[in-house]
């Protein structure tokens, strides 16, 4: 128990964290045996930092004895391999975004995935969610559907989901691995999975070990369309330079969706720096616009107000006069799924003011550096 124990503080030391708690140690018994715990415990958590013959020389154990067990790790979905420099290097993953995505890229249906699913998802509500997502600086952000942003407005080239994709050099594909560990607990929303996008040098280790596969510029396009048609939010790392990922999220399934929708912390998701507008002598009250709501920024009520008369101008006039568009605009986060869905032109958007647009870090380790800066202010 003393090398899960340690493995456990090991991957609390990453900027989001992993609180130890029995749910923690039950998920890291499932993934590894005691000797992978251990060896995984004393590995560096910087992606490239060590090659096998430092881990080697630094734990006393031969290459030939470390190497397949740092392999089996790797395919395993715990560890980060790479080569470098003509020989391999290893890391250790943290518990997200990392260990829990990979464990379901693969959208495996066997007993251990399903055991896995209910484990994650028990953590997530016990005190992981919060833990991990519950800081003032926002981990993940919003990129807007292109085609919502209202004409002549300015969009800068790290909040452009096509020409993010269209500058990447590393483009992989993969399976929502919420929407597969919540189809696992038996409650998934059935929107498309493979949707995932990864990017940058991650997308070496994650098709070489069966996680991703790769993809051409246009079929990611393609998917990217598929999820504005499904009604999913596009969200990326809170960074501006070398993104990793382009996650297409639903509010159900989603673990940053869920942290605003089920946690209430609205910080999980960074704003995109837009927000709607919505123009009321358009608005029908038609209610599309609240369906495709990922965070329950929109919804319907009964209008009070609407005639007691039994007399009715028309069809339409009776079916709209029964709800009214209400909405929260707080709670926005500007991803553009309303306005693609708006059939009368009512609703556009547009620049949030300079005091509401949170502007990402530049890198990760910046980002990074932050989160560490919080969760050592508030103590762990």
């Amino acid at each position: 128990m003393e090398f899960y124990q340690a493995l456990a503080a090991k991957l609390d030391q990453f900027p989001t964290g992993a609180p130890k708690t029995e749910h923690l140690l039950k998920i890291l018994e499932t993934l590894f045996t005691e000797q992978e715990a251990g060896i995984a415990s004393r590995l560096s958590l910087q992606p490239f930092r060590e090659k096998l013959s430092k881990i080697s020389e630094r734990l006393g154990m031969a290459p030939e004895a470390l190497k397949p067990v740092l392999e089996t790790l790797a395919d395993k979905g715990l560890v980060f391999a790479r080569a470098k420099d003509g020989e391999m290097a290893y890391s250790l993953l943290p518990l997200v975004p990392g260990i829990f995505e990979l464990q379901f890229m693969k959208a495996g249906y066997d007993p251990k995935s399903r055991a896995l699913a209910k484990l994650f998802n028990d953590y997530y509500f016990n005190g992981w969610g919060k833990a991990s997502f519950g800081f003032k600086t926002s981990f993940t952000r919003t990129i807007p559907i292109g085609k919502a942003v209202a004409p002549g407005q300015s969009i800068e080239p790290y909040r452009n989901v096509k020409e993010i994709i269209e500058n990447s050099k590393y483009l992989a594909l993969t399976n929502c691995f919420c929407r597969h560990e919540h189809e696992l607990l038996g409650d998934s929303c059935k929107k498309p999975k493979e949707v995932c996008m990864v990017f940058g040098p991650f997308v070496e280790h994650a098709v070489a070990r069966g996680f991703a596969r790769k993809a051409g510029k246009q079929e990611m396009l393609d998917k990217l369309l598929l999820s504005e048609e499904a009604g999913l939010v596009h969200i990326t790392d809170n960074i501006r330079d070398r993104i990793s990922f382009i996650c297409n999220c639903c509010g159900c399934c989603c673990g940053f969706l869920s942290a605003v929708n089920k946690l209430n912390l609205p910080s999980a998701v960074a704003n995109s720096g837009f927000v709607i507008e919505i123009n009321e002598e358009l608005c029908d009250n038609c209610g599309k616009c609240a369906k495709r709501c990922q965070i329950k920024a929109l919804w319907l009520e009964d209008n009070l107000d609407r005639p007691k008369s039994k007399e009715r101008k028309d069809k339409a006039d009776k079916k709209n006069s029964k709800k009214l568009l209400k909405r929260n605009l707080n709670r926005c986060i500007g991803c553009g799924l309303c306005v693609s869905s708006c059939k009368q032109n009512a609703i556009i958007m547009v620049r949030r003011p300079d005091n509401q647009v949170v502007v990402p870090r530049e890198t990760f380790e910046e980002l990074g550096l932050e989160l560490m800066k919080e969760r050592n202010e508030r103590g762990r």
